[in-house]
Order: C-alpha cells, then sequence, then structure tokens
C-alpha cells in the first residue's frame, strides 16, 4: 500500500538513533484514529466549559475502572482531567503500570508541549516510538514540537506523515494551517483550516485562522461571524469576546459591541473595558449603558499607572485615539509621569507632530531620551546665544534652512512663510512663542523655528517682543 510505505518511511526516520536500525512498520494503525478524535473532541468540551466535560471526565473514568488493562481507556480517563501536573502524574504513572505501551509517553508529551519543555517532549516521543515505532499519535507532538522551533519544514512532514495515517486529522490539518499562515500562503492555510473543521467542527483554533484571514482581506462581517462561532465554542474566552466587540465595532454595530463586552465584564472587570462600553453605548445612542459604564469606571478609580498601562496597550495595538485619550487620563493624574509622556510622544511622532512630540518627550526624561535625541537631531535644534536679537534670527535663520533643505528633498513643492513672536522678560528667557502666520505648513519646519526661539538665549535687561521672518521658495 502507497499510504503504508510513506508512514513507514517516515516513522522510521522518527525512530532510528545513532546505532540502532528502526524498526518497520507494516501498516498505518487505525486502532489511534479514535483516540484522536476522542481527544479533539475532549480539548473542544474543555474549551467550552460547563457539565458536560464533567460527565466526559465521569464517564471515562468509569470505562477506566472497569477494565485496568485496558490501556487506551485509561489513557482517555487520563487525558479528560484538567490540565496540570495532576495529569502529568497520571500519564507518569500510566508508563510505569504499561512499560510496553506508547500511550503513557504521548501524553506526558501533549502536557510537555503545553509548558513548552521541548526537551522533554523529544524525549517521551523518542521513548514512545522505542516502544511503538507506528504510534503516529508521537508524530503530532514531535511536530508541535518542531514547529514551536520554527522548524517549519520538519514539522510539515511530521503533520504530513500523520495524515498518511489519518487523513483526517484536525491537529495535523490544523498544524500546516499555521504553517502555511507563516509562510504566507492563505489560500492553503485557508484549505487546512477548513480540512480541520471539516473532522473537528467549532475548532476555535481553525476558526481563529479562518478569522485572521478574513479580516487580512477586509471580510470585516465574515471575521466577525468566525470570531461569533469562537466564542461560542469557548464561552469564558475573555480575549474572543474583546475581539468580537472590536469587529463589530469596525462594522458600525455598536449595540452587537454591547452584548459582547458585557460578557467580558462579567469575566473580569477592569477600566480599559467598561471604557470601551462607554465608547460602544455613545455610538448605539444607549444613554442607560454608558452612563453604568461611566460610573463603574469612576469607581474603579484607576491610577495614573493603570491608565499608563492602558494607553501603552491601546497603542501597542494601534488604536492610537484610544491611547491618547487614556495617556491623557493618566497626565491629568501624574502630570510628569516619565512612561505616560514618552508614550504619549510616540503618538505625536506617528502622526507627525513634531513639536507637540518635543516638550512630552522633554518631560519624560530617560524614558524618552532616544526618541528625543534623533528628533532633535532631525530638527536641527540647539540653544542658541547671541549678542542682539538680529544675530540669533540669522542663527535660527540657519537652522531653520537646514530642516527646509532636508524637507523640501522629500516634498518638492514646499513653500511658504513664517512669522514668529517671541515673548523675552528680563534674563533673556523666552516666556511666551506665538506662531502668527504660517504657510508653509510643515511640522518639522515650524518645530524647528519653534523650539530654536524657544530655548535660546536672548540679551539680558532687553524685555519685550520680537517678531521673527522665515520665507521658503521651491527648491
Amino acid at each position: 500500500m502507497r499510504i503504508a510505505s510513506t508512514l513507514a518511511l517516515a516513522l522510521l526516520a522518527a525512530c532510528a538513533t545513532p546505532g540502532r536500525a528502526p524498526r518497520e512498520v507494516s501498516r498505518p494503525r487505525q486502532d489511534l484514529v479514535p483516540l484522536a478524535r476522542a481527544m479533539v473532541a475532549m480539548d473542544q468540551l474543555a474549551e467550552k466549559g460547563g457539565d458536560e466535560i464533567l460527565v466526559e471526565r465521569q464517564q471515562r473514568s468509569i470505562v477506566a475502572d472497569k477494565d485496568p488493562l485496558d490501556v487506551a481507556a485509561r489513557f482517555l480517563a487520563i487525558y479528560a482531567q484538567p490540565r496540570g501536573e495532576d495529569r502529568w502524574l497520571g500519564f507518569k504513572n500510566l508508563t510505569r503500570d504499561h512499560p510496553d505501551s506508547a500511550l503513557g509517553y504521548v501524553g506526558m508529551a501533549s502536557v510537555y508541549v503545553e509548558w513548552r519543555t521541548l526537551d522533554q517532549v523529544d524525549k517521551t516521543v523518542a521513548l514512545a516510538l522505542e516502544n511503538e515505532p507506528d504510534c503516529w499519535l508521537a508524530v503530532v507532538y514531535r511536530a508541535r514540537a518542531a514547529e514551536k522551533r520554527e522548524r517549519l519544514e520538519y514539522a510539515a512532514v511530521d503533520y504530513k506523515t500523520v495524515l498518511s495515517a489519518d487523513p483526517a486529522n484536525a491537529e495535523a490539518h490544523l498544524g500546516l494551517a499555521r504553517i502555511a499562515r507563516k509562510e504566507g500562503d492563505a489560500p492553503r492555510a485557508r484549505e487546512e483550516a477548513r480540512a480541520a473543521l471539516a473532522s473537528a467542527p467549532d475548532h476555535v483554533g481553525a476558526l481563529s485562522i479562518l478569522a485572521d484571514l478574513a479580516l487580512e482581506t477586509g471580510e470585516v462581517d465574515q471575521a466577525a461571524t468566525l470570531w461569533a462561532q469562537i466564542a461560542g465554542a469557548s464561552p469564558k474566552d475573555r480575549a474572543a469576546r474583546l475581539r468580537l466587540a472590536k469587529l463589530y465595532r469596525t462594522a458600525s454595530k455598536p449595540a452587537l459591541a454591547i452584548v459582547q463586552l458585557k460578557v467580558a465584564l462579567d469575566l473580569k472587570e477592569d477600566a480599559e473595558v467598561l471604557g470601551l462600553l462607554a465608547d460602544a453605548a455613545r455610538a448605539a445612542n444607549d444613554l442607560r449603558t454608558e452612563i453604568e459604564a461611566v460610573e463603574r469606571l469612576s469607581a474603579l478609580d484607576p491610577s495614573a499607572a493603570e491608565w499608563r498601562r492602558i494607553g501603552e496597550m491601546r497603542l501597542s495595538s494601534g488604536d492610537l485615539e484610544g491611547a491618547e485619550k487614556a495617556l491623557r487620563k493618566a497626565l491629568a493624574l501624574a502630570a510628569r509621569d516619565p512612561g505616560a509622556n514618552a508614550a504619549l510622544g510616540k503618538i505625536h511622532l506617528g502622526r507627525g507632530e513634531s513639536q507637540e512630540a518635543v516638550e512630552v518627550l522633554r518631560i519624560a526624561g530617560d524614558a524618552g531620551k532616544t526618541d528625543l535625541v534623533a528628533l532633535e537631531r532631525r530638527l536641527n535644534l540647539d540653544r542658541l546665544s547671541r549678542p542682539d536679537v538680529g544675530e540669533l534670527q540669522r542663527a535660527v535663520q540657519s537652522a531653520v534652512d537646514r530642516t527646509f533643505r532636508t524637507r523640501s528633498a522629500q516634498v518638492p513643492s514646499l513653500a511658504g512663510d513664517l512669522k514668529v513672536r517671541v515673548t523675552v522678560n528680563p534674563a533673556g528667557e523666552a516666556t511666551q512663542v506665538e506662531l502668527l502666520e504660517d504657510t508653509i505648513h510643515d511640522p518639522d519646519v515650524r518645530a524647528c523655528a519653534y523650539w530654536n526661539l524657544r530655548d535660546a538665549t536672548y540679551p539680558q535687561n532687553k524685555p519685550g517682543r520680537f517678531t521673527f521672518g522665515f520665507s521658503f521658495k521651491k527648491r
């Protein structure tokens, strides 16, 4: 048989070790297929939670107790248990009580993959295949370990080995889908994810891949439909609820977003989600929900540090508007908070708001130093000092001209005028810098003029208001 020979060759390589000849496999083991299906089904029940997994655990234990010598029944009874060290110990004891079986080692390998102790995965898979070289269930976990190590080619070979024995194996199809995603092959990722769903409907991993692929092609409604399935398959997955709520907001369906946000809050209440709920309620004209969300948010009374964390999280997700709102709240409580100012500086930089970025990055101190040094160099900022205002005008003009030349190389049509008024005190310090005219409309040129004039040292004992003009023509 072609399948048999393919499986044999792949598993020969799996169990071969230096100085030891591999044992041959005569045919794919069909007795492992029901085990594979039961494992996936139990994973899905555990993901869903509720009474069904409790009933499943009880029934598996009853079946195993009836025949202590049935290693497969005992394996499934252990696999059904909650994840943790007790489960690992159950598999460890199975290897002791059934030393010639591969299943105890397969179970241990499944736990080690969850724990990311990949060296232990290697050892237990090798022991499983030494006992039973045709136990392709072990190869699933060797593939998972290879995938986590980013050895995608090896992982793909192992997943295909599993499929040669069990063409409908959901975990193998899902593994190939993940690999295809990493390799940028969207059609193949979609095909493999759908194959996984054909074997295990509502498989969260497969649905997640399809949802991400849909979002990449702008199919927001389809992505939301898939995330709704994920939320149904894993009701206590708070992250899935939040992802779905944000998709509904993107799709201008705030009422549906409210439903998901309320479920997320039932799972765990925090200021971040209450803020999202208030925003969705406002968009849905749901005044009652908005008031409730705002009152609960006020009751939490988050500190500046908490608002900063919210702002940083929103910034990392690309939500600049939401990040700025949270950071402004942090700064309202602690105006010189370094982290909040540094994060706000990144937002200004991202928007091209050079003048504002300099201000907050200076307040941030060491937290914003790297960004500030690069920005000040780009803007040609210097602490200028001249004996009279005329020479100061020429010095600032020189700095502004350098910035203009850099910018006009990027924007050839750049041209216009700037007029700035500076109020100076008797100590020669600028107390106020006002922009009177700006027809060039370039943030870097404007920031260069503003900050050089703001930082300059003026002649002492000559207070007053001085106007500086700069004119720029197309190059």
